[in-house]
């Protein structure tokens, strides 16, 4: 008789061992999937609310016009406008994007950090009075055009 009770534990070792895995964990696993799943459905919709709730302003309509040496659509440079930039930041940010052939995103990314006009200038080696000046210049042609 003892030697059976001697049994009982290594049968429910065997059984723990070769039983399927924890039932817990993978209903855990398959809620933090669907949840994710959810999120990013989520995000999709919101990115494509905001692209369809585009407005964009004259002033940038007028820049993609004027400044054709840009290749900017109305919309790409509202895009980047709505980043929180005034016309002339916006204009200075295109600029110099232009100039070190990176993507505007990266130089907002710089500027939000505290980086000032004048150092992201200096650092890719751009003389920044003449990125004011012309800032200055496409300032005052699209001014003169007629915003509609």
């Amino acid at each position: 008789m003892l030697q059976q009770n001697k049994k009982y534990p290594i049968l429910a070792l065997l059984l723990f061992i070769t039983a399927p895995a924890n039932t817990d964990s993978s209903r855990i696993n398959q809620f933090e999937n669907e949840l994710k799943e959810q999120q990013e459905d989520y995000r999709k919709d919101k990115k494509e609310e905001k692209e369809k709730l585009l407005t964009i302003e004259p002033f940038c309509r007028n820049l993609s016009t004027n400044v054709t040496w840009w290749q900017m659509t109305a919309e790409e440079i509202q895009k980047i406008k709505n980043n929180g930039l005034g016309y002339s930041e916006l204009i200075k940010v295109i600029l110099i994007s232009k100039k070190i052939e990176k993507s505007p995103d990266d130089i907002i990314k710089k500027r939000n950090r505290g980086d000032t006009f004048l150092k992201i200038s200096e650092r890719y080696g751009f003389d920044y009075d003449r990125i004011k000046n012309e800032t200055k210049k496409i300032m005052s042609e699209v001014k003169t055009y007629e915003t509609k």
